[in-house]
């Protein structure tokens, strides 16, 4: 994962054994599914996405020049 787009947007899924969640930067979630959904984030707002797709077309639409 050597992409600028990894390094930039990409919060990895982490599970932590002692909560028993999921952790996407400093959130937490129950399921994995609810993790996954926030896994790409903008890094201009902070909205968070389940997909680089979305968050491409959210940058392109939301914060072009």
């Amino acid at each position: 994962m050597s992409s600028i787009k990894y390094r930039v947007n990409h919060n990895p899924i982490l599970y932590n054994h002692l909560t028993k969640m999921y952790h996407v930067g400093r959130r937490f979630f129950h399921t994995y599914s609810d993790a996954k959904a926030n896994q790409w984030q903008c890094d201009k707002c902070k909205m968070a996405f389940s997909s680089f797709k979305e968050l491409k077309t959210h940058k392109t639409g939301k914060h072009s020049y």
